[in-house]
């Protein structure tokens, strides 16, 4: 059995070809979500006023003043040249040219997640030195169905969370060379600096990652018994390389702080406590961000993560003495579940606004997966394969039956409880597509305007670009009627006026759950 796995796994790029090139397909079918328009708004603010500086010598500091200018340019510098080149061979019917530049944005979102998959790998055969595992497990958290769909559509979460991945593999590459070898490249080091300050313009948060180079670094040290006088003393060379390319950088992909560099320290202020008023329907109750109770991240990682994940995470205790006793397991293992003990702790003390499920916190989870499926591993080498395998099975087949809200995904925990009334599920508006799809087969409901929480979602696949749309503050004004109302994942609660039937509803089943979920409702009001 082994050797047949092996064979058919043995080049996994091989794997990774098709795989992007089925993902960048499924990506281009799904919706558009909210996010997506006022981020492309940002980048064009920031793209005028690099054009201003570069061709008219002016700094236009007046849109910096508002948050507009804590936001960074990283994933638009890479998407925008490869959007250009995607124009020139992707040809899409029914969308209008606001949603035709959204929508190409979403390949490319992948590629970042796929990209991210060689470097886990890289990480889990620097522990196991194991091939077939570290193709096997890899494979599974590539098809995570809630990573996955994010996947489709997030620019902003999946590439800070594919970036930290490469910046933890170059963090463990270069000590390992350093303490091991006594040899480091300055490459290395300059890359790692410059992928820093490029997370940083992802999403301010990537300071955190601060936190993971420190805890690796000490562990490094002790366990090699070197001073740190010492270390600083030899290496001082290193240090500034390093230093002085995230500097740098972090600046070049931040146009914000060009007039002014305290900006830096104000927008981790401002983002850490980021005004949100929305709340996140948890067992029930409608968590709001600026006030979560300390179980919130607790909570979604324990209905959000696959069991064999949990599973490998409770072994951890039982498995402590064991687990240290390997070398790449002390300086691998222990920091990255420090880095993941430690950012949460810091999360719930300072009472961090979270929002959207585990949104803010999507980057440990690749290294969760890691720490986890070692453990496993260490635990049964046999039974962590077998069960593995298992789960990249589960997952494709939830998938297929999930496309395209494959990031409401829930694990088996989710039979227990009512998903409709206790979870957030399509808080994202993914399913605006199909409610345009619906308006676009059923031509006799072109009458009257559409009012929704998320117009914007549905204007942008509509054959009919001239539909009337309205405010949703109009909605229970008499003198528009009649109109359709459309109602997604955080209107659904709120209600529809008198007078409305129901005409579509968008539901999907969740996992083994013979219970269907609504995301999407479609009301003709008269």
């Amino acid at each position: 059995m082994k050797n047949f796995l092996q064979n058919r796994l043995n080049n996994f790029y091989f794997f990774l070809f098709f795989y992007l090139i089925i993902g960048i397909y499924l990506s281009l079918n799904v919706g558009i979500t909210h996010d997506e328009a006022h981020s492309n708004w940002v980048w064009e603010l920031n793209k005028n006023n690099l054009l201003n500086i570069f061709f008219n010598k002016e700094y236009d500091v007046n849109y910096l003043e508002t948050y507009h200018g804590f936001y960074g340019v990283g994933f638009y510098l890479i998407s925008t040249p490869i959007e250009i080149l995607f124009k020139n061979f992707i040809n899409l019917e029914h969308i209008n040219i606001d949603g035709y530049t959204l929508l190409l944005k979403h390949p490319i979102v992948f590629i970042f997640f796929a990209v991210s998959g060689i470097f886990f790998r890289k990480i889990i055969f620097l522990v196991t030195k194991d091939k077939l595992f570290s193709d096997l497990t890899t494979i599974m958290y590539l098809t995570y169905p809630y990573i996955l769909g994010h996947s489709f559509f997030n620019i902003k979460d999946i590439p800070f969370m594919s970036i930290w991945l490469i910046n933890t593999y170059y963090l463990i590459k270069i000590l390992n060379n350093f303490f091991t070898k006594d040899l480091v490249k300055k490459s290395d080091i300059l890359l790692l600096g410059i992928l820093s300050g490029y997370l940083l313009s992802l999403r301010i948060s990537g300071i955190l990652i601060f936190i993971e180079y420190l805890i690796f670094f000490i562990f490094y040290l002790n366990n090699f018994n070197i001073e740190l006088n010492k270390f600083l003393k030899n290496n001082i060379k290193n240090i500034s390389i390093f230093l002085i390319s995230l500097i740098f950088f972090t600046i070049l992909f931040y146009p914000g702080y060009w007039s002014d560099l305290s900006k830096f320290f104000k927008a981790v202020i401002f983002m850490s406590q980021h005004i949100q008023t929305v709340c996140t329907v948890t067992l029930g109750e409608c968590m709001k961000a600026q006030n979560l109770p300390s179980s919130y991240i607790l909570i979604w990682i324990f209905f959000k993560l696959p069991l064999s994940i949990l599973f490998g995470l409770l072994l951890f205790p039982f498995l402590e003495k064991k687990l240290f006793m390997q070398k790449e397991n002390k300086l691998i293992l222990a920091p990255l579940i420090c880095t993941i003990l430690s950012i949460i702790f810091l999360l719930i003390i300072f009472n961090v606004n979270l929002y959207d499920e585990l949104r803010q916190i999507i980057f440990l989870i690749p290294i969760i997966f890691i720490t986890s499926l070692i453990i496993f591993y260490q635990f049964s080498k046999k039974i962590s394969l077998t069960v593995t395998s298992l789960f990249i099975i589960f997952f494709i087949y939830q998938n297929i039956k999930l496309f395209p809200y494959n990031y409401i995904w829930l694990n088996n925990f989710n039979l227990f409880i009512q998903v409709e009334k206790n979870f957030e599920k399509d808080y994202w508006g993914v399913s605006t597509r199909k409610v345009a799809d619906y308006f676009n087969k059923n031509n006799s409901n072109n009458n009257g305007c559409i009012i929704s929480n998320r117009n914007d979602g549905i204007k942008y696949f509509l054959k009919e670009q001239n539909r009337c749309f309205k405010s949703f503050s109009d909605l229970h004004k008499k003198n528009v009627r009649p109109f359709y109302v459309v109602l997604t994942e955080r209107a659904l609660n709120k209600g529809v006026p008198n007078n409305c039937q129901i005409l579509h509803e968008e539901q999907i089943k969740i996992n083994f759950s013979q219970e269907k979920v609504s995301l999407a409702k479609v009301f003709k009001c008269t």
